[in-house]
């Protein structure tokens, strides 16, 4: 294969995004994470887009920082008419800039909770979240030179702009591509930040926007993104990994054509903003034993209940956050039986052919062995 895909010697664009694709599960409010949770007070909201914000965070009543890493997200408990939804947004701030985190929300029509906090949540205001998780990240090593590219669709930039500038802020000797693809001009995320990003690392960042409806003076790339124009536009300049995140469709485009390419699957990441559903989840109507391996115990898992939830139940203290396969928190090894797991979730691929499976939306179809707890 050539030395496949890095610099770009000319730039694309995305099917329009479609977020938010987190829709209601029947396990909400089923089961209680034992992630601890905090209070966080809005520092300031910020107007990125006619349909995005930015939430700055502080934490209030808790002498603990905010710590997290780049490309994590808060899992956020919003109580409304007696129900607690829960949902994660990623951390759209770096780490490494010394600045307060921020979480970017983009407001979607039939996202209630992302309509709640464009509509009700101000400066002063408090939310709750758990502590921060996801794997999602990046290690940085400050004599380590490579080339990462990060492909972001509408609101997939949140944790690609945090990665992108902790790589540079730590590694300096690296450099990044950063491709960022919107519907149109007034829908660009962080536009001016990235401008500025761009000046402080030149050259070692380059930034390119892509609409799907650009103006008539757009100097940018106008179309579509898929798998062929990616190979195409991304030279081939050795990349050491590349970061995707945006919407499904083009994630899975834009996968297929770079491992079409001969690229590794352990060089390319993926965060996805679509949480496990039910509603299309063949789920066992039998019981199943369960047993943990590491302490011995066994417990027995109801029809129609998960992995999780059984867990729970019999007090077994399993970790968890958003508790919709969105986060990756529950991730458990198995060794022995069959599941049936909700999607989509954030397990990539690799980690399913390990056993690897969360705890939160599977569903023991046989007896289980689990490696750990």
């Amino acid at each position: 294969m050539p030395k496949a895909l890095a610099f770009v010697r000319a730039w694309f664009s995305e099917p329009a995004p479609t977020f938010e694709l987190r829709t209601p599960s029947a396990r909400w409010g089923k089961v209680a994470p034992r992630a601890a949770r905090r209070r966080l007070r809005v520092v300031e909201v910020i107007d990125e887009t006619p349909s995005t914000r930015t939430f700055v965070l502080e934490p209030t009543g808790d002498t603990r920082p905010l710590e997290y890493r780049a490309g994590q997200h808060l899992t956020l408990l919003v109580d409304m008419a007696g129900v607690t939804h829960r949902r994660c947004y990623s951390f759209s701030t770096s780490p490494a800039s010394g600045l307060r985190p921020a979480i970017t929300v983009r407001r979607a029509p039939e996202g209630i909770v992302s309509r709640h906090l464009h509509e009700r949540i101000f400066a002063g205001d408090t939310l709750v979240a758990t502590d921060p998780s996801g794997q999602f990240t990046i290690a940085t090593n400050p004599a380590r030179q490579r080339t990462v590219v990060f492909v972001a669709g509408g609101v997939g930039i949140t944790p690609l702009v945090s990665l992108a500038e902790t790589l540079l802020r730590e590694e300096p000797q690296s450099r990044a591509v950063l491709l960022c693809g919107n519907r149109c001009e007034e829908e660009i995320i962080f536009r001016e930040r990235l401008g500025a990003l761009e000046r402080e690392f030149a050259p070692r960042l380059v930034v390119r926007h892509a609409l799907d409806q650009p103006p008539a003076n757009w100097s940018g790339v106008a179309g579509a993104l898929d798998g062929a124009r990616t190979l195409q536009l991304l030279g081939n300049t050795d990349a050491d990994a590349f970061y995707v995140c945006g919407p499904e469709a083009m994630m899975t485009d834009v996968c297929s054509a770079l491992a079409g390419a001969g690229v590794a699957p352990d060089r390319v990441r993926t965060e996805r903003f679509a949480y496990a559903s039910v509603a299309t989840t063949r789920i066992p109507t039998h019981s199943a034993e369960v047993t943990f391996a590491a302490s011995g115990r066994r417990v027995t898992a109801r029809p129609g209940q998960t992995i999780l939830q059984a867990g729970l139940e019999a007090g077994i203290d399993l970790p968890s956050s958003c508790t919709m396969g969105g986060c990756g928190a529950c991730k458990v090894k198995r060794t022995s039986g069959q599941v049936v797991m909700s999607e989509p979730n954030c397990l990539s691929d690799r980690e399913r052919e390990a056993g690897y499976l969360l705890a939160c939306c599977s569903y023991a179809d046989t007896d289980l062995v689990i490696e750990n707890h």
